[in-house]
């Protein structure tokens, strides 16, 4: 792991243009507090206050639209299926305009889930999270989740041979 983390280092310190600058502490502050207020304890209003108005999600949201409206919609639906998600950071850095999150999404299956009945079975699933920041704002996320492996938890899909 530690050769994917320099990568990912030198891609933001290098690939993004950007190095480090002041500014990085205040961005990497937003989206700890992005996962603490939005995510864990699902205030919306801590999202629109942190995003920009043009925000554009370039994660697949399917039957969404790829705005902020739609990431709200998402985690709403995303929040009934898992009503005690969590994202557990475990490693949040940034350089110029961009912050990288690693973290585990743990979250205990009680509601319909992409057209599944609850299992009530808990889930840990690892991800990562890319954002763009212009004048203090998140303008741009992408993102990465183990979908395989949440899906194989849920006993949606076998265990890999």
């Amino acid at each position: 792991m530690p050769a994917l983390r320099m990568m990912v280092v030198s891609l933001l310190i290098f690939g993004f243009g950007g190095g480090l600058s002041a500014g990085d502490g205040d961005n990497v502050a937003t989206i700890h507090r992005l996962y603490a207020e939005f995510v864990n304890q699902g205030n919306t209003e801590t999202f629109d206050a942190l995003v920009a108005d043009d925000f554009v999600e370039h994660e697949e949201l399917p039957g969404l639209p790829a705005t902020a409206e739609g990431v709200k919609q998402f985690f709403s639906g995303f929040l009934a299926a898992f009503p005690d998600l969590q994202f557990e950071v475990e490693e949040v850095f940034g350089a110029g305009d961009r912050v990288v999150a690693r973290f585990v999404m743990r979250g205990t299956h009680k509601g319909e889930f992409m057209g599944m009945a609850p299992t009530g079975k808990t889930v840990a699933v690892k991800a990562i999270d890319i954002f763009r920041f212009a004048d203090g704002k998140i303008t741009d996320h992408w993102g990465l989740t183990d979908t395989m492996a949440m899906m194989q938890q849920l006993g949606a899909m076998g265990e890999p041979e």
